[in-house]
C-alpha cells in the first residue's frame, strides 16, 4: 500500500497493480500512442544520451540559455531510479542511431517551493500527482510526421501509469507558447491562460501565470474535473479530483 497525508489528512492511497484494485483518486484513462513513421523509435533515454540529446531539447526553448535542457543529466539519472517520477524519452533513427526528438515528464517542481506546501513531508506526493510535460522537441527534418503527437501520448501513458514504487499522476500540464495552443487542444488538452488552481485538504493552491506563455492541462484519470474560475491570479483552470477538497 502506498499512501500519504497532507497537513494531517489522508490524500491518496493506492494498492499495487498486482492486487487488481482500482487506483485512487480515479481509474487510469487508457492512452493509445499513435504509430510512428518508419525509421524511428521512441525509447527511454540513457546516461550516454545526455550530450547528443541536449541540442535536440534546446529546440523547445532556443532563446533561453537556462532552459530545462540543462537538467538533462540529472533528469535521465532520476528516470532510472525506481522511486522517482521523472521520465526522459528519446526518439532515435533506427538506421543512423541519431537522436531526432525527445521530451521529459517531470513532477511539478513548483510544488516544492509553494508557500502552502513548504515544510510538508508529503509535498512530493502532490508533485507526483501533477505531472509536467517539458522540452518537447523534434528536429526539423522529422517534423510534420506525427512524432510530437506520439511523444505526448507516450508521456501521458507513462505519467499516468501506477508502477511499482510510483504514484500515477492525475493530470498532465504543459507550459507553452501561445502558437502551440491549437496543437495541444487537438490532443485533448484544455487551455488556461492564467495558470491552474488545485483544491487540497489544506486549502486552495494556485500556480501561475507565466508571462508570455499559456498553460494547457489534460486529465490522466477519471473523476478529474476542470473549470475556468476567477482566482487571485486571474481566470485560472480549477482542477478538482486530483486531491480531496478543503476540510470543512
Amino acid at each position: 500500500m502506498f499512501s500519504g497525508d497532507v497537513m494531517g489528512e489522508r490524500m491518496y492511497a493506492a494498492t499495487s497493480p498486482r492486487a487488481g484494485v482500482a487506483v485512487q483518486p480515479g481509474e487510469i484513462i487508457p492512452v493509445a500512442v499513435p504509430a510512428l513513421p518508419d525509421g524511428v523509435v521512441i525509447r527511454d533515454a540513457t546516461p550516454s544520451d545526455a550530450a547528443p540529446l541536449e541540442p535536440v531539447m534546446r529546440l523547445a526553448d532556443p532563446d533561453n540559455p537556462d532552459g530545462s535542457w540543462r537538467q538533462l543529466p540529472t533528469a535521465i539519472r532520476q528516470s532510472l531510479e525506481a522511486d522517482k517520477y521523472t521520465r526522459v524519452r528519446a526518439v532515435q533513427e533506427t538506421e543512423s542511431g541519431a537522436l531526432v526528438g525527445g521530451t521529459m515528464a517531470l513532477p511539478a517542481a513548483w510544488a516544492y517551493t509553494h508557500p502552502m506546501l513548504m515544510g510538508s513531508p508529503n509535498v512530493h506526493i502532490i508533485a507526483g500527482l501533477v505531472a509536467t510535460l517539458d522540452s518537447l522537441a523534434v528536429v526539423e527534418a522529422w517534423r510534420g510526421k506525427g512524432i510530437a503527437r506520439a511523444l505526448v501520448a507516450d508521456v501521458e501513458r507513462a505519467a499516468g501509469a501506477h508502477e511499482e514504487g510510483k504514484f500515477g499522476a492525475a493530470i498532465l500540464y504543459v507550459t507553452h507558447e501561445p502558437d502551440l495552443t491549437d496543437f495541444y487542444a487537438g490532443l485533448g488538452f484544455t487551455l488556461s491562460p492564467d495558470g491552474i488552481g488545485i483544491p487540497t485538504p489544506a486549502g486552495f493552491i494556485c500556480h501561475g501565470p507565466t508571462k508570455g506563455f499559456r498553460f494547457s492541462v489534460k486529465p490522466l484519470r477519471t473523476g478529474v474535473q476542470m473549470q475556468p474560475t476567477p482566482t487571485p491570479y486571474g481566470r485560472q483552470l480549477v482542477i478538482r479530483g486530483v486531491l480531496p477538497g478543503p476540510a470543512h
